[in-house]
């Protein structure tokens, strides 16, 4: 089964995204129905700010962590450049370690996928939440590993912070 739904050997389905890729090309699509569209083909997306405000929302909304302190995590992590690469490797907007990528059940290559990346990062904050039984505890590890780390707290305050200032 695909993600699109139905069956990629089934004839319809193939007609299915010729249909949707040839409305792509001649057509003024939604923002984030183009940026599927043209993920989907693993073609440049143009990650506009709008749609990836969208992506991080639902990835928040997914895991029922609030869209405001993620969307900070995502300041503070990456300054919203799904290109960003910290000097240690982590990746994306979510700047998600590579060796990191397996808790999602991923290659680390995916972790340059926006919607990917976000989503990772969501879940790994998510599985933090539930295992430290706080969002500042998790913060903290989601930063730095573990929870006694003097960097980790300071960018769960910062994270924070930035959350209850976006209210």
């Amino acid at each position: 089964m695909s993600r699109l739904g139905g069956n990629p050997s089934d004839p319809s389905w193939i007609w299915g995204v010729i249909v949707v890729s040839v409305a792509a090309c001649t057509v003024d699509l939604p923002p984030n129905l183009s940026y599927h569209v043209t993920r989907f083909f693993g073609l440049n997306t143009g990650h506009s700010r709008q749609v990836i405000s969208q992506e991080v929302d639902r990835a928040a909304k997914y895991y029922g962590i609030d869209p405001k302190v993620y969307h900070s995590v995502i300041q503070v992590e990456s300054s919203w450049n799904p290109k960003a690469e910290s000097r240690v490797g982590a990746r994306g907007l979510s700047q998600v370690m590579p060796f990191n990528a397996r808790r999602c059940g991923w290659h680390p290559d995916k972790l340059w996928d926006t919607t990917h990346n976000v989503r990772c990062g969501a879940k790994i904050l998510r599985q933090e939440i539930d295992r430290t039984g706080n969002l500042r505890d998790a913060l903290t590890v989601y930063n730095c590993g573990r929870i006694n780390c003097k960097q980790g707290k300071q960018y769960a305050q910062k994270v924070l912070s930035l959350a209850k200032k976006n209210s």
